[in-house]
């Protein structure tokens, strides 16, 4: 595979939920320069998803050399060392991130779990309550999609349980077969 199709190939394989092809695919598609901004965030995201997250890292500082605004780079880059645990780091993307984009509810609660594990109560709570969150994120989506490290998920689960805000909380099947396995 060294044409376009080559980055096809991975974008179907994505969409298609085989991230283990569309990593082969867009590895491929870097190393012969077919839409390498692209190909590596894709490939960024995919190793995200199947929770290589030094990996997705790589792909996401490359993006970031290149492009210091790149939004959805410094977003994921966040929330691969969130799920690290590397929550100074992460805040520090998501700050980039929030700077771009003043809008990201996703960033916004991604940035207050990072502060809320380092026990920064007050910034934690400015963020996960923030208008931008409780308006505009599908909380059960945002865990299934970001929160993946077993121990962020359990954090965060808790933190939820006993938050007081008003969350549109719908768990997906997923999420209720994890929270199953962890009881």
């Amino acid at each position: 595979m060294t044409t376009t199709n080559t980055y096809l190939t991975g974008q179907k394989a994505f969409l298609g939920g085989d991230l283990e092809r569309s990593i082969v695919a867009f590895t491929d598609a870097v190393e012969h320069g077919i839409h390498p901004l692209h190909s590596h965030l894709n490939r960024g995201i995919a190793y995200f998803k199947i929770g290589r997250f030094h990996h997705a890292i790589k792909d996401f500082d490359m993006l970031i050399d290149e492009d210091e605004t790149h939004e959805r780079a410094l977003f994921y880059r966040g929330i691969a060392r969130l799920n690290l645990g590397e929550n100074e780091e992460a805040i520090h993307d998501f700050d980039r991130a929030i700077a771009i984009n003043p809008e990201g509810g996703n960033t916004y609660l991604a940035r207050g779990l990072a502060h809320h594990s380092l026990g920064h109560r007050k910034e934690a709570n400015r963020d996960i309550h923030d208008g931008h969150v409780l308006k505009s994120v599908e909380l059960g989506e945002f865990m299934e999609e970001n929160i993946l490290a077993e121990s962020l998920f359990n954090k965060t689960l808790k933190y939820l349980e006993s938050d007081d805000a008003n969350w549109e909380l719908s768990l997906t099947n997923n999420e209720v077969q994890r929270m199953d396995v962890v009881h």
